[in-house]
C-alpha cells in the first residue's frame, strides 16, 4: 500500500470541506483534489487538515481536518514520477491541470445536465475541441463510478442524545439516502481506514 500525506494550505480547505450533495460535488471535489496534488501549492503557517492518497485495494482519498474525516474512491491509477504525482486511467495518458480545469468547466454549465444529450456532446465539443472520444469515455466513468462515500464527524454543535450522537459515521451524501452510526471513538484517520481497508480485520459494530 502507497500512502501519500499532503497538508491542506489554510486557503484551500473550502474547497475541500465543503458539503457534498450531489455526483457532480464529488466530480467537482476529485478535479480539485488533482489540480491540487500535482500543483507545487506553497503552504504557509500551521495547518490541520490533510489529504491523504491511498493507492492499494482501498484505492482512496481520505480529508481530514480536526473534527471531520471523510472519504471518496478514487477512479484514478496513481504513479509518482521523479517525485511528482501523476493521475491517469484507461481513458486518459494523464489527467493534468487543463484536463481537470476543463471538467471543472463542463459541470458549471447548465448544458451539462440538459436532458438533450446533443446539448451535452457541443457542450464536450466546445471545451475539449479534441479527442472527445476519450473525453466522453472519460466523463462517464466519473459520472457513473461507485463513490463509496463515508464521512466521519465530531458535531458538538448539533448533538441530540442518540438522534445526532456526538461522534458518528455519515453514509452516503444525499438527503434522500444518508443515514448515520454514532459511535465511541473520536474522528481518527488511523481507525477510519482501517475501517474501510479489506485487508484488516473487520471491526464490528457494538449495540
Amino acid at each position: 500500500m502507497k500512502h501519500f500525506k499532503l497538508p491542506i494550505d489554510n486557503d484551500f480547505k473550502d474547497i475541500f470541506f465543503d458539503i457534498i450533495r450531489s455526483k457532480k460535488d464529488v466530480v467537482a471535489l476529485l478535479m480539485n483534489t488533482i489540480k491540487y496534488a500535482t500543483t507545487d501549492v506553497k503552504v504557509e503557517g500551521e495547518v490541520d487538515c490533510y489529504l491523504h492518497i491511498i493507492v492499494d485495494d482501498m484505492n482512496r482519498f481520505v480529508y481530514e481536518s480536526k473534527d471531520k474525516i471523510f472519504s471518496i474512491r478514487s477512479p484514478f491509477r496513481v504513479i509518482q514520477n521523479n517525485g511528482e504525482l501523476v493521475f491517469y486511467t484507461q481513458h486518459i495518458a494523464q489527467i493534468d491541470s487543463i484536463t481537470s480545469s476543463n471538467v471543472l468547466s463542463l459541470l458549471s454549465d447548465d448544458r451539462f445536465e440538459s436532458p438533450n444529450s446533443l446539448d451535452f456532446l457541443c457542450l464536450l465539443e466546445e471545451t475539449f475541441e479534441t479527442e472527445v472520444d476519450h473525453i466522453w469515455a472519460f466523463v462517464i466513468e466519473l459520472i457513473s463510478f461507485e463513490d463509496g462515500y463515508l464521512r466521519y464527524d465530531y458535531d458538538p454543535d448539533n448533538e441530540d442524545g442518540r438522534l445526532h450522537p456526538l461522534s458518528h459515521l455519515d453514509i452516503c451524501y444525499t438527503t434522500a439516502s444518508t443515514y448515520k452510526i454514532g459511535t465511541y471513538k473520536r474522528p481518527c484517520v488511523e481507525f477510519f481506514t482501517q475501517l474501510l481497508n479489506n485487508k484488516k480485520e473487520s471491526l464490528f459494530l457494538e449495540k
